[in-house]
């Protein structure tokens, strides 16, 4: 045996090629050289993602692969002369060469053809290669921003486009710019890269600027006289040329008149980037398009700090938790990960510990002097509104206008605005759809070593306390200043600390105060004492678990926007009244002794009051009535009699008074009225004015003792949600309006009629849930009635669904109300139009033999019982596990896909029919159903929690349609113009047979997902 080592050069050259295509002849495996290189080749695959094309010539792929024909006497003599290992390794190498896509020679029928292939494929991969990013080691996730700005720059324009990169800084735009330059500056005839544009313009000025600039275009030196504008020579020079041209790092909003004068003197197709951490910067230069660059994901992260703390692309295993603190800290910012992995990269674990551990105090020098640039650019009024953002507010989900109103230094300040923008603008903060303020946490520990600069060791002589250390040392010590103006801090870990009565004397500046508390029961011992004032410039006063009976006695609420003491001790707020202009929301929910508010005439602002789960508040202070800018209304939880106002509340949008047991009067009404809760009061009537409320989406009636609903309910022509569940005096539900989705009337033990609209007015609704859980009573018209409108619904969905376009389902298993049509009533038999019927667990299907050009809609139908002996499970759901084979016989395959459904959590008294349409189980099954004669559908159903718990399947039924099949029944009911066709299931008028009732909510109302 002869143990074979590399001898030859040819490694090198391999390492360096980008593509290796490897010819496999009829006699390659004879040559012990070529049968190397090709592991060297494959290697290189492996290890640096080399593209290997294989050509097989005249030897099929299966030969090469198993070293069949003459590649099994090749190696029958190399097996004599070389070692076993080394053979083995050429055996593996030949067979996965073969398993790669390659080119067959037998499929071309002259070898000019194979050649044409072969060339065709190589410059396909030479292009790919052209297209992905150069340059660009150790630089992860830039692939999708390379896409979308050459997307941009390669818009058909012959016009001189101006394209802006825009992001926090760190975040990468530098770097993309680099790649986006090196990618492209050989398709123009003259480029030219200015980096540092800031520093460069500050430390030069535009004129060196500007003579760097033309000097690499038209490269020869040139000197610039003139302080405005070109020379009519270098105009005439760059009209024919088309330039790539890129500005990093710019702040001036004049710059590209400055440099150029006008940049449209460039030649037609001409490309112009500029890098900027301030967006207004961009739009002031007048780009035509802006790139905003987005942080890494998770991985992208962990992959570029293990290559600069590991030098590699994956972390050690033994860092793994530490690595993943270090990301999350980062929190998608290059440049942060860059810094942590040098700073870390070769040192253990108890170093890296103690840097985390640093980081909690102080951020990192390097990264913290990049973020500050972006702060340093601000005025004095937005470092202002910047640092009570990044130390106060932030995290406490405080909407845009009330941030607005709390930062405004007098009632005609409007700067906040302008403030805010700017702050947006340099990437300092960003505003959700919700406007919801939000900072990314390297920025807020930026602003929060500033704050610290201001006093390194006193930190009462700063603006903003932080830091739980010192606000313990500033309140135990009573070393409050004027100088402090926000404090923040969880009182949690103060537990057996105990201030002085008068802390916040010395505050007298003091604006925004936030104490929370995981713990109520010792609070009382922060102020044995009690407390002897507030500050009276206080705008923001948030204090859960407030310990005592009431606020000082001179408290002021004058400056206050925001009043929350929930979970207090209070048992009044204030005496008298005040002037509560400021005031927008106040909070005093789940105060166990509040027995009183006070009067609120004087907050003529006010858009939230929230005083629900307040057990001792019996009535509320008239004043409430007379405030026309409230919105939102929380009375729950309490023990109230009645909620009556003789105004009209023009701006109430949610009211809430569920759960007041004792309420028995209520006559509020607002034609913005989106959500109303009177569930489990003792109301008994609607006002007949009711339906005026035009707005109103959600409506929670249940566990009341209303018996009939008014007849102006089918004008709420916004409503999508409606319960009136266990509400056993209701006998009649009235017509209801079209819009509505959701109707729940479980437990509704009297209800007997259900009014519905006429048969073509039913097509209009949009019904998505109908719940008539142990509603026995229902005469046998409103029984048939809800059969009719569940077909109806049930087919119209279907239809509606077979040419809606195919949609992924990975959300169903928690939105699987969205997917379905559904419906549950007294019954035991499965209604007569659905063909396939069966009492068994299973049922076969006959599909159309006929080529079919569209989808089908499955609509199921099931019988469910609740059998005595059987456990009723607290669960959330029904599983309807549904099992498909082709035809039932014994070697036809089997899958299975599940339908869920609402369930209820009390014992049915009844059999109870379930008509249901889900719109992936029938994608599914139409998938297996293609090609195919017949199917097997088989049922089972179980609890979510146990498969033993819950309904018994008594029955089932499936009903299968398509487009001809719905219009068919369309047409059947236009036909008898709907009479006939009622007349047919028993009934005798279209208008007298029923409503409907759901619990489930649905994305378009903006409310709740879960009702049940």
């Amino acid at each position: 045996m002869i143990n074979l080592r590399l001898e030859t050069n040819y490694g090198h050259h391999l390492l360096g090629s980008l593509i290796s295509l490897t010819i496999l002849s009829e006699n390659y495996a004879s040559s012990s050289w070529s049968l190397n290189e090709l592991v060297t080749i494959l290697e290189c695959r492996e290890k640096y993602n080399r593209i290997v094309i294989p050509v097989f010539y005249k030897v099929y792929p299966t030969d090469v692969r198993h070293q069949n024909g003459s590649y099994k006497s090749d190696f029958a003599e190399h097996e004599k002369k070389y070692n076993l290992a080394t053979v083995q390794n050429w055996r593996h190498a030949l067979s996965k060469a073969a398993n790669l896509s390659g080119i067959k020679s037998f499929n071309y029928k002259t070898e000019v053809e194979l050649l044409e292939k072969i060339t065709e494929s190589v410059n396909l991969e030479l292009r790919r290669l052209r297209n992905h990013p150069h340059n660009l080691k150790g630089v992860i996730g830039i692939e999708k921003p390379i896409q979308s700005l050459e997307s941009l720059i390669r818009q058909k324009s012959i016009n001189v486009n101006v394209i802006g990169i825009w992001g926090m800084g760190g975040i990468g735009k530098t770097t993309i710019a680099e790649a986006m330059f090196n990618k492209l500056y050989s398709e123009y005839n003259a480029s030219c890269f200015l980096a540092n544009m800031k520093e460069e313009y500050g430390r030069r000025g535009i004129i060196s600027l500007r003579e760097k600039l033309f000097s690499t275009l038209l490269v020869e030196n040139e000197k610039m006289n003139e302080a405005n504008g070109l020379s009519e020579y270098i105009v005439r020079r760059i009209a024919g040329m088309k330039v790539l041209i890129v500005l990093d790092d710019v702040n001036h909003s004049d710059l590209l008149e400055e440099l150029f004068g006008d940049h449209h003197w460039f030649g037609p197709g001409s490309r112009i980037i500029i890098t900027s951490r301030d967006k207004q910067v961009l739009i002031a230069n007048k780009v035509d398009d802006i790139y905003e660059v987005g942080a890494l994901n998770s991985s992208q992260a962990l992959e570029l700090f293990s290559l600069y703390a590991f030098k590699k692309n994956h972390f050690d295993m033994e860092y793994d938790e530490l690595s993943k603190r270090v990301v999350n800290y980062a929190n998608g910012i290059p440049l942060v990960l860059k810094v942590l992995g040098r700073l870390l990269c070769g040192k253990d674990k108890e170093v890296w510990e103690s840097q985390l551990d640093k980081l909690k105090s102080m951020p990192n020098k390097h990264v913290y002097n990049a973020m500050k640039l972006s702060y340093d650019d601000l005025d004095r009024k937005e470092k202002n509104i910047f640092l009570d953002l990044s130390c106060f507010f932030i995290g406490l989900n405080l909407k845009v206008d009330h941030i607005k109103v709390l930062l405004k230094d007098s009632e005609s300040d409007n700067s906040v605005v302008a403030g805010l923008e700017r702050l947006k603008d340099k990437a300092l903060i960003t505003i959700s759809e919700n406007n919801i303020v939000s900072m990314h946490n390297v920025i807020q520990e930026m602003a929060w070593e500033i704050v610290r600069g201001e006093s390194i060791e006193h930190a009462e002589s700063r603006s903003r306390l932080i830091d739980p250390v010192d606000i313990c040392d500033v309140l135990a010590n009573n070393k409050g200043t004027e100088a402090i103006r926000s404090i923040r801090a969880d009182l949690s870990v103060f537990l057996k600390l105990k201030f002085s009565p008068h802390i916040f004397t010395k505050m007298s500046k003091l604006q925004f105060l936030s104490f929370t508390n995981k713990h109520d029961e010792d609070d009382i011992e922060f102020l044995p004492n009690g407390l002897q004032s507030f500050p009276d410039e206080l705008r923001y006063l948030h204090w859960r678990y407030y310990p005592l009976k009431s606020l000082p006695e001179n408290f002021s609420a004058e400056k206050l926007v925001i009043l929350d003491m929930s979970n207090s001790q209070l048992e009044k707020l204030w005496d008298g009244v005040q002037n509560l202009v400021n005031l927008r929301e106040v909070k005093v929910c789940d105060s166990k002794n509040l027995k009183e508010l006070p009067d609120l005439t004087q907050a003529t602002n006010l858009e939230e009051l929230d005083i629900s789960a307040c057990p001792q508040l019996t009535s509320v202070n008239p004043s409430i009535f007379s405030l026309n800018k409230l919105q939102r209304l929380n009375i729950g939880y309490c023990y109230i009699t009645k909620v009556v106002s003789n105004n009209h509340l023009s701006s109430l949008r949610y009211l809430s008074l569920g759960s007041c047991p004792n309420l028995e009067e209520f006559s509020v009404t607002s034609e913005n009225m989106i959500e109303l809760d009177l569930s489990y009061t003792r109301v008994n009537a609607l006002t007949s004015s009711f339906g005026r409320q035009s707005k109103l989406k959600l409506l929670r009636l249940g566990s009341t003792d209303i018996k009939k609903l008014p007849s102006s309910f089918k004008n709420l022509t916004a409503l999508q949600y409606l319960s009136v569940e266990l509400s056993r005096q209701l006998h009649t539900l009235t017509e209801l309006p079209p819009s509505l989705e959701t109707l729940d009337a479980t437990g509704c033990v009297s209800l007997k009629t259900v009014l519905f609209p006429s048969i073509a007015q039913q097509f209009k609704e949009n019904r998505r849930d109908v719940r008539f859980w142990n509603c026995l009573n229902l005469d046998e018209h409103s029984r048939k009635a809800i059969g009719l409108n569940a077909r109806i619904n049930a087919m119209k969905s279907a239809y509606q669904h077979l040419s809606a376009p195919d949609q992924n389902y990975n959300n169903y298993s928690r939105k699987y109300r969205f997917y379905q049509v559904k419906y549950v009533y007294p019954g035991r038999k499965i209604p007569e139009w659905f063909e396939y019927q069966t009492r068994d667990d299973y049922i076969m299907i006959d599909l159309p033999s006929t080529p079919r050009s569209s989808q089908l809609g499955f609509i199921f139908s099931f019988v469910i019982s609740y059998p005595l002996h059987r456990t009723v499970g607290y669960f959330s759901r029904f599983t309807f596990h549904i099992i498909i084979s082709d035809d039932g016989g014994y070697k036809s395959e089997k899958s299975s896909i599940n339908i869920y459904m609402s369930a209820l959590h009390l014992r049915p008294n009844s059999k109870h029919v379930c008509v249901i349409y889900d719109q992936r189980c029938s994608r599914y099954l139409n998938s297996r159903a293609e090609n195919k004669r017949r199917l097997k559908i088989e049922v089972e159903v179980m609890g979510d929690t146990h498969p033993e718990w819950g309904a018994e399947l008594e029955a089932f039924g499936v009903s299968v349609i398509n487009t001809s099949a719905y219009h068919n029944f369309v047409q059947q009911i236009n036909t008898s113009s709907g009479h006939n066709f009622i007349q047919h299931i028993g009934m005798s008028d279209p208008m007298h047979s029923l409503c409907l009732k759901s619990s489930c909510a649905y994305p378009s109302c903006g409310l709740d997902e879960d009702f049940d």
